[in-house]
C-alpha cells in the first residue's frame, strides 16, 4: 500500500513539475513576442526658427529665340560654312546653294530691263515729236493719243522688268542662308551636295544663348502670394529669382518673371511662367534642368520637420508622432516651401513633437517604437531604415 502512494505521489509530481515548465516557456515566448513587436526607428524633433520664405520650382532652360534654318531656293549645297556646334554671328553666310541658274535668271532680267529701258526712250522721243506735229495740226488727234499710249506702255513695262530684276536679285542673295541672329548652331547633318528644297529642308537649328528664360510651372495660390510678396531684399519676389543648377550650384545672375501664360491649366492648376536670365558667358544652355527659387521674406519662428519624415497618402501628406509610451500615431499636415532637406509645417503640429524619419514604411498607427535620435547632418548620410537598411536614402 505505501508503494502504491508513493508511485502516485511521483506520478503527482512529475506532471505539476512538466506544467510549470510549460507555462514558464510560453511566459518566454510571450516576452519575445512583445520584444519582436517593438520596431527600430530614428526619430528628430520638429524644429523652429526662423526661416526664409523660399519657393523653389522645377522647371527647363530654353532659348528666347529658336529658328529652324531653310533655304529659299531649291538646289544643290556648294558650301557649308560653319562646324556643328560653333557659335555664329547675324548675317554669316552659313551655306551656299547652287548660284548658276539663278545668276542666269538675274543676268536675263537685266538684259530685258536694257531693251524695255531702249524702248521706252524711242517711245519717248516719238511721242515728243506727234506732240509738236500735234500742236502745229499736222497730225491727226489719233495719231497723237497713240504715241502717247505706245510711250506709257514702255514706260509700265520698263517698271515691270525692274521689279522681275529685284525679284532675280533677291534670289541670287537667297542661294546664300545667313544665321538670322547670334547664338549656338546644331550639329547637322547636311553638307556640300546635298539638295535641299525651298521652304521644306531644314538646313540646320539654332538658338541664341543670352539672354535665356526658365520655364516653369506654379500653383495659383503661389502665384497669388508671390505676386505681392518682397525679397530679402527689398525687390518683388518674381523679379528677384535665383536658379540652382543640377549640379547644385548657385548660378550667379538674378532672373525675373516676364512671360506668364494666359490661364492656369485645368488639369492640373498650375500656371506657366517664363523667367528671363542674362546668360553672358553661354554657361546655361536649353535643355538643361534647373530650379528656380524665390525668396517671399522670411517667416518668424517656422516649424520645420524633415522631408523624409513625410508619408504621402492619396495625395495627403502624414508624418508618425512618437508619444511618451513610445507608440506612434499618424497625423495629417500641411507643409509649405522646403528648405533644404525641410519642409515648413503650415498646420498639423504644434511644434514640440518627436517624428519617426527613419522608418516610416515600417509603422503605422499604434507601432510600438524604439527610437534613436538622429542629427540634421545625418539626413545626407544615414541608412534609411524604411527601405529594409537596403541602401542610403536618396536627396
Amino acid at each position: 500500500m505505501l508503494s502504491f502512494l508513493n508511485s502516485n505521489w511521483k506520478k503527482s509530481l512529475a506532471v505539476t513539475l512538466a506544467l510549470a515548465g510549460v507555462l514558464a516557456f510560453a511566459g518566454c515566448g510571450q516576452q519575445q513576442q512583445a520584444k519582436s513587436n517593438v520596431i527600430a526607428v530614428k526619430s528628430m524633433q520638429v524644429k523652429r526658427q526662423d526661416t526664409p520664405d523660399a519657393h523653389e520650382f522645377t522647371g527647363f532652360i530654353e532659348a528666347q529665340q529658336e529658328a529652324k534654318i531653310t533655304a529659299n531656293v531649291s538646289g544643290r549645297i556648294t558650301s557649308k560654312n560653319f562646324n556643328g556646334g560653333d557659335y555664329v554671328r547675324a548675317g554669316q553666310v552659313l551655306f551656299t546653294i547652287d548660284q548658276r541658274t539663278y545668276r542666269a535668271n538675274e543676268l536675263k532680267a537685266q538684259a530685258d530691263l536694257a531693251n524695255a529701258r531702249a524702248e521706252l526712250a524711242r517711245l519717248s522721243r516719238d511721242a515728243d515729236r506727234y506732240t509738236q506735229l500735234y500742236e502745229q495740226n499736222a497730225v491727226s488727234k489719233q495719231t497723237y493719243d497713240n504715241a502717247i499710249a505706245q510711250r506709257d506702255q514702255a514706260r509700265a513695262s520698263v517698271e515691270a522688268y525692274e521689279a522681275l530684276l529685284e525679284n532675280a536679285r533677291i534670289t541670287m542673295g537667297d542661294t546664300q542662308v545667313v544665321a538670322p541672329f547670334s547664338g549656338r548652331i546644331d550639329t547637322s547633318d547636311l553638307s556640300v551636295g546635298n539638295y535641299v528644297t525651298a521652304g521644306q529642308t531644314v538646313l540646320a537649328t539654332m538658338s541664341n544663348l543670352d539672354p535665356v528664360r526658365i520655364k516653369f510651372s506654379i500653383s495659383e495660390n503661389e502665384y497669388l502670394q508671390l505676386s505681392k510678396a518682397y525679397s530679402a531684399t527689398g525687390a518683388r519676389s518674381l523679379e528677384d529669382l535665383q536658379l540652382v543648377l543640377s549640379d547644385g550650384t548657385v548660378y550667379t545672375g538674378k532672373g525675373t518673371v516676364d512671360q506668364v501664360n494666359r490661364e492656369i491649366s485645368s488639369g492640373t492648376g498650375a500656371l506657366t511662367l517664363k523667367a528671363r536670365f542674362e546668360n553672358p558667358a553661354h554657361m546655361l544652355m536649353p535643355g538643361m534642368f534647373a530650379r528656380v527659387q524665390a525668396n517671399a521674406g522670411t517667416l518668424k519662428n517656422a516649424m520645420l520637420i524633415p522631408q523624409r519624415a513625410v508619408k504621402e497618402m492619396l495625395y495627403k501628406k502624414f508624418v508618425f508622432v512618437i508619444g511618451s509610451d513610445n507608440k506612434v500615431a499618424m497625423k495629417e499636415i500641411k507643409v509649405g516651401a522646403r528648405v533644404g532637406r525641410f519642409y515648413i509645417v503650415e498646420s498639423g503640429l504644434n511644434g514640440d513633437e518627436n517624428l519617426v524619419v527613419e522608418g516610416v514604411q515600417k509603422v503605422n498607427q499604434g507601432s510600438t517604437v524604439k527610437a534613436t535620435p538622429m542629427t540634421e547632418a545625418e539626413l545626407d548620410t544615414a541608412v534609411d531604415l524604411s527601405a529594409g537598411n537596403a541602401g542610403s536614402s536618396g536627396k
